[in-house]
């Protein structure tokens, strides 16, 4: 028997830290509301109990709660399972909903606690010097998501083996698959078989080869398709045992690359000097909102739509500092007998598939470095800002080095959209920074399948898009395509970023988004021909929607179903980008 240590200081911290985080976020979706007692002091009353604590109110609403400051009836709170059982009624859980939220905030804890022990390791100054791939490993994570580390289905073997704190790599296995049994899109010369010659050795090809003259066949009739050792023992080998037995699905064995988890925990960079392309598998556990799986709806299409997305960036010059993550490589394997049931849930659609990604290592020049934008809101064990350090680093002062993130980020996506009619999901994991010598000089994009939407108009600007591209995807208003950017990029990223600028680089909320503002308009003024479509995307509207994500888990609870859950809305919110309804009045300084 294996018995956790864990040291007792800093599981009460990890508990801490997620009960602010549980308090500030359901506050910002309107779950309760907090009583202002002083300036800076607030109240929660939850039933009989009374949650006092220091907070700081943001620009957006949100309140940024001091973990060490609360108080349960004047004593420290240090269990976020014990406040979550006070807070049923104020959530509307049901118990078997709330027994489910346990479970996912028990892992969310132990997980986070792996993550933070790592952290104590290093500094901001050291964080900063670190690979890509390693430094993704001591990100905190989802930052609005309560259980941002639920993973329902693994345990602690799991955990150390294959999760992005873990810090460890892992080898991945290979199956043959028929192809009567595959959905592929792919680039032409980047075919699964030439992919697979990445990854193999002249005696592994000599034992695929030798597999299938046993069984009469050859590579014409199947696919490689790489699986996650996990998955393939807890799901691949049993369900499609079928297919395994018939000879259908060949397993060969495990490929020679090591390969460690990105943030997104299904995405998996090699290890190997430089390599060209990540790889994207199904892993089958419930993480922050749905089962990781890899949906068939976009593979004939993903590569198709990454070209197409690539040649618009390439011929125009507005675009030339936005990079293309292509997806040029899909495969999505399906379950025979489950794909007779018309409403079986979702996770037996996308337990097995494959995509191959450019990674982006493979844009980044020796002089350069390529972070997440969730980088940005990171802070070291001693709470020093990461983008406070590439600040200092830069030799920039703040405001000119803010400027050079919005101009390099924000306003080519915004271009995208207003001239293209596309919306890209522009989340801390789908979007990174490429620095030189810590300054933002390009964007880079990624994860097309399902978080790329159009416009629902008939834009000249879509008019060479596939047909094929153009049917599997999902067509938005232009009012709600825009929240992509409002919601995906400001409120979900930027959001938690502007208050360690104020706080650790003086530039206040209120100037982070007034910064913003300008470089959005100086980009309108200088091209008056797109002035209708920001009438259709208007970034300047008194107030915007508000997301909820935690609210959708409360009232959905954990049952199967045959589609992903959607969000809700809140009460929509002031927009910080409106200057003349902006002051450092409307919330607290960090003076």
């Amino acid at each position: 028997m294996t018995v956790m240590t864990l040291e007792p200081l800093l599981w009460a911290r990890c508990n801490q830290s997620l009960v602010a985080k549980i308090i500030g976020e359901c506050a910002y979706e309107e779950c309760w509301e907090p009583t202002p007692l002083s300036k800076g002091e607030y109240e929660l009353v939850i039933g009989d109990r009374s949650y006092r604590f220091h907070a700081r109110q943001s620009i957006w609403g949100w309140l940024q709660v001091d973990p060490e400051s609360i108080r349960c009836q004047g004593q420290e709170v240090s269990s976020a399972t014990e406040f979550l059982v006070n807070a049923q009624p104020d959530l509307k859980l049901n118990d078997i909903d709330l027994g489910n939220l346990l479970e996912e905030i028990q892992n969310t804890l132990y997980s986070t606690y792996r993550q933070q022990e790592r952290l104590l390791a290093y500094t901001a100054g050291d964080m900063v010097q670190l690979p890509a791939e390693e430094l993704q490993s001591l990100l905190d994570g989802h930052p609005k998501a309560i259980a941002n580390k639920g993973r329902i289905g693994w345990g602690t073997e799991e955990l150390a083996l294959y999760a992005p704190e873990s810090g460890q790599s892992v080898r991945l296995q290979l199956l043959l698959v028929h192809r009567s049994l595959c959905t592929v899109g792919y680039e032409p010369e980047t075919d699964p078989w030439h992919l697979l010659q990445l990854h193999v050795s002249d005696e592994q090809n000599q034992v695929i080869d030798q597999l299938l003259k046993d069984r009469g066949t050859t590579r014409s009739e199947y696919y490689p398709v790489p699986v996650h050792p996990w998955q393939w023992q807890r799901h691949i080998n049993v369900q499609y045992q079928a297919w395994i037995q018939s000879g259908d699905i060949i397993p060969v064995g495990e490929l020679a690359d090591d390969y460690l988890p990105q943030q997104s925990i299904r995405t998996f960079s090699n290890l190997r000097d430089r390599a060209d392309y990540d790889i994207k598998l199904p892993l089958t556990i419930l993480n922050t909102s749905c089962f990781r799986g890899i949906p068939g709806k976009h593979i004939e299409t993903g590569a198709d739509l990454s070209q197409w997305l690539s040649s618009i960036v390439s011929e125009d010059p507005l675009l030339s500092g936005l990079v293309v993550q292509r997806e040029i490589c899909g495969i999505h394997c399906r379950h025979p007998v489950q794909e007779q049931v018309a409403q079986t849930p979702y996770r037996y659609r996308e337990m097995l598939g494959v995509v191959w990604r450019e990674s982006l290592q493979k844009f980044v020049n020796q002089d350069e470095q390529g972070i997440l934008m969730a980088t940005l809101m990171q802070c070291d064990s001693r709470g020093k800002a990461l983008v406070a350090e590439y600040i200092r680093r830069s030799g920039l002062a703040p405001e000119a080095w803010l400027r050079e993130l919005f101009s390099k980020v924000v306003v080519p996506l915004y271009h995208l959209m207003a001239k293209y009619g596309v919306g890209l999901v522009a989340h801390g994991q789908n979007i990174s920074v490429i620095l030189r010598d810590h300054v933002p000089v390009r964007v880079s994009v990624k994860d097309f399948h399902g978080d790329l939407r159009i416009v629902d108009q008939d834009f000249p600007e879509l008019a060479d898009m596939p047909m094929q591209v153009k049917a599997c995807l999902t067509r938005f208003p232009a009012k709600y395509l825009i929240h992509d950017l409002v919601t995906g990029h400001f409120v979900t990223t930027l959001r938690f970023i502007s208050p360690l600028v104020e706080e650790q680089c003086g530039v206040t909320e209120a100037r982070f988004y007034a910064l913003l503002a300008e470089s959005i308009s100086k980009y309108q003024k200088q091209h008056p021909e797109l002035a209708a479509r920001y009438e259709l995307f208007p970034m300047f509207t008194d107030t915007i929607l508000k997301v909820c994500i935690n609210r959708v888990r409360f009232r959905i609870g954990y049952a199967d179903s045959a589609e992903r859950p959607i969000p809700e809305l809140g009460t929509p919110i002031n927009n910080p980008l409106v200057l003349d309804r902006v002051t450092e009045h409307d919330y607290d300084t960090a003076s």
